[in-house]
């Protein structure tokens, strides 16, 4: 890393790595105010490889709570996406501008999360609404790419991924369990890539321990918050930080 660590950076990730603390037992899509933060303060590029490990160390965290709710059936429908989805990116990060790639990603998110409350708000079509295979197989790889790419390019894949279990209706805990076992499998996936894109380094490595204690924060907080969050207040945050990511991608790229 050859980030020059004045105060307000330092101050900067180290209250990203909180909100990623937050995401991991709270509201995966909490990933959106830190994705910003770190970005800002270390280039999208670098933030990618960052952040990964104390990603990773927020998952341990995650599933010593919920790793009994996971619906994995859901999961194994989203994997075969997700790997396209980071493989593309990667690709991309060689040939094309970030700020586009960014953008194109933000467009994309923003048009699910309006689709999604349009659906939400449809309480006709919602009582009768079932989702058949094909469409379950379709919405999974949409999701999965859409995933993949947003986790590899901002570390905001929480966003593609609560839109798909808002879609699914699945219980908050389900929804928890499901996104903490999902992001493990994903971020794992990620460590040679971006090993081998020199974006992840034993200095890196070394940098992170300073930012433990903020991640280690964030999840007790989460664990605090999601005690007193129902179901309706969980999936309106949800809908509310995602349309948010949305439309930081787009405006800042």
């Amino acid at each position: 890393m050859t980030t020059d660590w004045t105060v307000l950076t330092f101050t900067a990730v180290a209250f990203g790595i909180f909100f990623y603390g937050i995401s991991k037992t709270s509201m995966p899509v909490a990933g959106v105010i830190a994705g910003p933060l770190l970005a800002a303060a270390l280039t999208p590029t670098v933030a990618s490889g960052f952040a990964l490990p104390l990603l990773i160390v927020g998952d341990l965290v995650a599933l010593t709570r919920y790793r009994s709710y996971a619906n994995w059936p859901l999961i194994f429908r989203l994997l075969p996406g997700v790997l396209v989805g980071i493989l593309i990116t990667a690709f991309l990060f060689t040939v094309m501008p970030i700020w586009l790639l960014t953008r194109m990603l933000g467009l994309l998110i923003l048009i699910s999360v309006i689709l999604e409350i349009w659906r939400r708000s449809n309480k006709e079509k919602k009582k009768t609404e079932r989702v058949n295979s094909g469409r379950r197989r379709a919405l999974a790889g949409f999701f999965g790419v859409l995933a993949g790419m947003t986790s590899m390019a901002a570390n905001a894949g929480g966003t593609a991924m609560s839109l798909y279990l808002a879609h699914m209706r699945v219980t908050t805990l389900t929804f928890m369990g499901t996104s903490a076992w999902f992001f493990f499998g994903v971020n794992l996936i990620k460590v040679p890539i971006v090993i081998q894109l020199d974006l992840l380094s034993w200095e890196t490595l070394k940098v992170n321990l300073l930012f433990l204690p903020a991640l280690v924060l964030g999840t007790v907080v989460g664990i605090y918050v999601f005690k007193r969050l129902d179901e309706k207040k969980f999936y309106a945050i949800a809908l509310g930080l995602s349309s948010l990511a949305a439309v930081w991608l787009l405006i800042h790229g």
